[in-house]
């Protein structure tokens, strides 16, 4: 290990690795230096490949020192710091934190704020599977039988695998952001409980016949759903984000759409085709937050209308179809977008992109359709059959 080097705040310090990079220069191990009593204290906080810097060390050490100069009871050292959060966090897990309690209290109100779509749906799960079984329990009494309760009673209700997962996501969710908080140290009993295996991938697409025989009786219908529709179809867009579109949103001279909190958490830029490029109207005055589409109330759609799974009963799209997975939906729209894309030869990492999908796995599923040289290779074998004939 290298010596120390000062920085710019009084009594923090660091060390360079000697081999080891952050970014473009060498990591750093960051150290504060002052005084208790009279007495000399040097305390490690951390390297800034784990998220120390300087300044941030400056804060540390000033906290301390401010603890010290009150006089109030609160630790004036690190170590002081560390032994009180244990200690208060053996109570917690002596006590038991109500899981219910922790939830509404702790957890929604600041999850509402960063993810208000994701918390509903988790507010959901828990009133109706996971507060019956462990509401009223402590995290440190919920174990595995209580996880495999919540299992038994999603399938029973008829429930399917995938919503199993999506429950336990929950579940788990919460419990990292208690451990996060020093309420539990240990991990989620979810990691412990099996999950049967499914596959809910949708395998079918709309041709260009069917997807055109389906455009043509929606715009009939409700021109509004068919311009919906178009953009899902036309950029790959979700519903979701879809009916979130503001029409500050909208670059009609660029042809990009600005989708805000996508899926995955972040936000991505989808793009238009000249055809769906028509459909928006110039940015009213003042209006960049205007929904693009809204409610009769002008409030934000909340799922796909009737009218789709109407328009594609009465075409007949999905006669005979039992297998859900073969069914064509609203989403099928931006299922066949990925799949027309390929069928033209685009990469597969040009569709993860244009997708917003947030690993190249989850557009693996439209390679099938790229292997265009396996099929030729099938027609030479069947070519070398006709000649030995």
């Amino acid at each position: 290990m290298s010596r120390w080097h000062s920085t710019e705040f009084e009594g923090v310090r660091y060390r360079k690795h000697p081999t080891r990079k952050h970014g473009i220069v060498n990591d750093r191990y960051f150290a504060i230096r002052y005084r208790v009593d009279g007495r000399r204290i040097e305390e490690a906080l951390g390297w800034a490949s784990k998220g120390w810097t300087a300044q941030k060390a400056a804060l540390q050490l000033a906290e301390l020192q401010e603890a010290y100069r009150k006089g109030t009871g609160e630790p004036v050292t690190l170590r002081g710091k560390r032994e009180v959060a244990r200690t208060e966090r053996e109570r917690q897990e002596k006590e038991g934190i109500i899981f219910e309690a922790y939830f509404l209290n702790t957890f929604v109100p600041q999850a509402e704020i960063e993810r208000p779509r994701e918390t509903k749906e988790k507010k959901s799960h828990f009133n109706h599977w996971i507060k019956p079984v462990i509401g009223s329990l402590p995290f440190n009494e919920i174990g595995i039988l209580e996880i495999e309760k919540i299992k038994t009673d999603l399938l029973a209700a008829g429930r399917s695998p995938r919503t199993v997962e999506y429950v336990f996501s929950t579940i788990r969710t919460v419990w990292n952001h208690a451990k996060e908080r020093g309420v539990i140290s240990e991990d989620s009993p979810t990691k412990k409980v099996k999950l049967d295996r499914f596959d809910n991938k949708r395998a079918r697409y709309f041709t260009h016949d069917e997807a055109n025989r389906f455009l043509i009786e929606l715009k009939k219908r409700n021109g509004s759903h068919w311009e919906m529709a178009m953009i899902s179809l036309h950029c790959g867009l979700r519903f979701g984000e879809i009916a979130s579109l503001r029409q500050g949103d909208i670059d009609i001279r660029r042809k990009i759409i600005s989708i805000r909190d996508s899926k995955g958490g972040f936000s991505r830029f989808g793009r238009m085709t000249d055809e769906v490029s028509r459909i928006f109207p110039k940015v009213e005055p003042g209006m960049r937050e205007k929904l693009v589409f809204a409610d009769p109330d002008g409030k934000r759609i909340k799922r796909p209308s009737k009218i789709f799974t109407a328009v594609i009963d009465g075409l007949g799209l999905n006669q005979g179809v039992t297998d859900v997975r073969q069914k064509l939906t609203f989403h099928s729209l931006r299922h066949t977008y990925g799949s027309w894309m390929v069928d033209r030869g685009v990469p597969l990492y040009d569709v993860k992109q244009l997708l917003g999908h947030s690993t190249i796995e989850l557009t693996q599923r439209y390679s099938h359709l790229s292997d265009k040289r396996l099929m030729e290779d099938v027609k030479e074998f069947e070519r070398g059959i006709k000649q030995a004939r």
